[in-house]
């Protein structure tokens, strides 16, 4: 299969309209038709990135229109029942993380597309940013040694609009929280076996913070918090083991090496990892607005992994299976934080 992937878009705000530019500049897809519950929207989803025609809703959409895959891009809470409506429709799926609100509907949509034999793959955009995946160089190189834990952190201002409501799977858990989590299993690689969190709730019901502890079955320990409360952001994953430690901080391209196993780190060390390390070269005014162009190219690395899985009949970097890990840990993050339990996965 050498021609582009047809694609259609479900949910044309601005996440939607980042991953379509992203798309675009892969050169790997075309973009045939989009929708939004707000028509507007995928008018200017539409103008914006290209697509040849808009629909009044995703059922309309996946019916008529000629789209081998599609990408969900919408509110936490409609990201499962349209990925479920995609996968049905026997396309292909790109889906927003966290793809569900909970590992159970996660599972449902895993056996959707299973029954469908389509593709899914879930966005979690850590693992295609320079820093993180010469972080994981470093690591399958033996820098840290045998992993005995992590620290984690993922956080943000305070949220507002459908982000801080309950009922739209608002709050920075699975906002933020979700991505480094993700990061946390794709690191370890080892099976979370409980977890025990301390969680604050603000007024509307949705997580502030939540600091947790997740123990896997080989034995490593990770410390992970998320929270709204920071009046920056700020992101990290700290990797520490036998033989020394990694650290990758999000929204830089430093990390910091200390190995006994490796001699060019023996001291501690500041590694400068370039932007040219992931996806294609892109300049602002190809199809990049400037408010997404910090991760358009690990967004495109994502679609050139998606893309190749199809046409290559293989499974994903970021599979469906690992989006419902994902939400495995989250529930049980909430579950923790309101009962005071530990909660065994």
């Amino acid at each position: 299969m050498t021609e582009k992937l047809k694609f259609g878009l479900i949910g044309c705000g601005g996440q939607g309209r980042y991953l379509s530019e992203a798309l675009n500049i892969t050169g790997l897809g075309e973009l045939v038709a989009c929708t939004d519950l707000k028509p507007d929207a995928a008018e200017q989803a539409m103008k914006q990135c290209g697509y040849k025609e808009t629909y009044t809703n995703a059922r309309e959409m996946l019916s008529q229109a000629d789209v081998d895959a599609v990408i969900v891009a919408t509110t936490h809470d409609q990201l499962q029942p349209c990925g479920i409506a995609v996968v049905e429709a026997d396309k292909h799926l790109f889906i927003e993380k966290p793809m569900a609100l909970n590992a159970a509907d996660g599972r449902k949509l895993v056996e959707a597309a299973r029954k469908a034999g389509v593709k899914v793959m879930v966005g979690y955009t850590l693992p295609f940013l320079p820093a993180r995946i010469r972080m994981k160089q470093l690591l399958k190189q033996g820098a840290v040694g045998e992993i005995a834990h992590v620290t984690a952190g993922q956080l943000i201002g305070r949220m507002g609009g459908w982000l801080a409501e309950p009922k739209h799977g608002g709050g920075p858990l699975l906002y933020i929280g979700a991505h480094v989590i993700y990061q946390v299993l794709d690191v370890v690689k080892q099976k979370a076996t409980r977890v025990f969190a301390e969680a604050q709730f603000t007024a509307s019901g949705v997580d502030a913070e939540c600091l947790f502890t997740v123990r896997f079955d080989g034995g490593v320990v990770a410390q992970i918090v998320t929270s709204q409360r920071l009046g920056v952001r700020y992101g990290w994953i700290d990797v520490l083991g036998s033989a020394g430690r990694v650290r990758s901080e999000w929204e830089s391209n430093s990390l910091a090496v200390h190995s006994q196993a490796l001699d060019a780190y023996k001291e501690p060390t500041i590694i400068e990892v370039s932007e040219d390390a992931t996806g294609p070269r892109v300049a602002l005014g190809t199809m990049a607005s400037v408010s997404s162009f910090k991760y358009i190219r690990a967004w495109a690395a994502e679609f050139m992994d998606f893309i190749a899985a199809i046409k290559e009949d293989r499974e994903p970097s970021v599979t469906g299976e690992d989006g419902v890990r994902v939400l495995e840990i989250t529930d049980a993050v909430i579950e923790s934080g309101k009962t005071g339990k530990l909660v065994n996965l």
